[in-house]
């Protein structure tokens, strides 16, 4: 993976996840080669489409969904491994990251509850 070349976009980059990151890393060679802009542009555009498609991607909190004793279980986190290693050990299967906003949105109408997992 390249650097970005500003720092603020650089520091923007580091906090997404790995899928997003790849994302970000498609989308500015696109916009580089494809479009010929010069590379710190493409990279400005590239995050700024990634924020308009994942507006939480920045907060550090990820909704996963997991399979547990047959039906859906909605998980937010802000530590994904330690996570995914404690839904292995309870038995959880079929872990899927999802997009907080979109599926806030679709799987509970805009709002949902929180309750801590044991």
């Amino acid at each position: 993976m390249e650097t970005p070349i500003n720092a603020l976009v650089d520091d923007m980059v580091n906090m997404l996840d790995d899928r997003l990151r790849e994302d970000f890393n498609e989308r500015a060679a696109i916009m580089e080669f494809d479009a010929e802009l010069p590379r710190d542009h493409a990279e400005c555009l590239a995050l700024l489409d990634v924020l308009r498609r994942h507006p939480s991607a920045l907060c550090g909190v990820t909704l996963i969904r997991v399979v547990m004793n047959g039906s859906d279980l909605w998980l937010l986190t802000t530590d994904i491994d330690r996570t995914r290693q404690h839904v292995d050990d309870i038995g959880g299967t079929n872990i899927v990251v999802c997009d907080l906003k979109d599926d806030i949105d679709q799987q509970f109408s805009g709002i949902a509850a929180m309750t801590s997992i044991k």
